[in-house]
């Protein structure tokens, strides 16, 4: 039942097109874009090539996905998210869709759906990156090479893991707001706010705190995410923090959990008569 439940959402959200490309694709093409036009702009108007040696792929791509749930691609990944959350209540269709299946399984449906559409919205964003390295490379006469750091693939997929996971906790998010508010438009503001109160926070607990971060920190996945980002790839770096990693992904995942259960449970007492 829950497998068919997302087979019909993932049709859903393919023919919605405008949900698809300002949600999960624009953001994307948007740093491909810059990227490149800056390249350009420095090599025909500025009359400079960018400043540095060679361009690595590897660390282009993990740069990229690193920066991948900044506050600009968020905003466009929550309007996708909440398309898919709550445009059921916006178009008044639930009451067409409950019928067909248990609620628990509509609302985990959509979850692992928008799931879906921010994991291919990450490889996009690797994929372009890539590319807009090469022409970059090209356009500035550098250098290409796999990476200056001695980073490999594995970097690559364990960033692209956290981010996801970052992301994910938003999303389940999302569906909270969503069920509570009933509004795609309450669910943009409520989850770009949580998001700026987390990084005003996370900035402002890291400057007052040394050494182990305390549970203030971690409680934020903001933070949590950046720690674990550090600790793959320069564990040196971050001294005792590091000892922290551990911790830092159980809170990501257990509020990705806690949030998605309690969306569930309140969805499934409400009242859908008029929805």
């Amino acid at each position: 039942m829950l497998a068919d439940a997302i087979a019909a959402e993932r049709f859903r959200l393919l023919r919605d097109r405008s949900a698809l490309f300002w949600g999960f694709c624009f953001a994307p093409l948007v740093g491909f874009i810059l990227s490149v036009g800056g390249d350009l702009f420095m090599r025909h108007v500025i009359k400079k090539p960018m400043p540095g040696i060679g361009i690595g792929l590897i660390d282009q791509v993990i740069k990229a996905l690193a920066t991948g749930f900044s506050t600009f691609d968020a905003l466009f990944l929550m309007i996708g998210a909440a398309a898919v959350l709550a445009g059921d209540y916006r178009w008044e269709t639930w009451r067409l869709l409950a019928p067909r299946n248990t609620r628990q399984n509509l609302l985990l449906a959509k979850l692992v759906v928008v799931g879906e559409a921010m994991f291919w919205s990450l490889v996009l964003t690797a994929a372009l990156s890539a590319a807009a390295g090469v022409i970059g490379a090209g356009i500035n006469g550098k250098t290409l090479s796999l990476s200056m750091f001695g980073r490999g693939p594995f970097d690559i997929l364990g960033v692209l893991a956290i981010t996801w996971l970052e992301a994910m906790t938003l999303a389940a998010l999302a569906a909270c707001v969503g069920v509570l508010s009933r509004s795609t438009m309450g669910v943009v503001i409520a989850c770009l706010g949580v998001r700026f109160v987390q990084t005003v926070l996370a900035s402002s607990l890291r400057l007052m705190e040394e050494g182990q971060p305390s549970w203030k920190l971690l409680v934020l996945p903001v933070f949590d995410a950046d720690l674990l980002r550090a600790a793959l790839l320069d564990p040196a770096q971050l001294g005792q923090a590091s000892n922290s990693a551990g911790a830092a992904f159980i809170a990501l995942l257990a509020w990705t959990t806690v949030l998605t259960a309690g969306a569930v449970f309140l969805f499934r007492r409400q009242d859908l008569t008029k929805e």
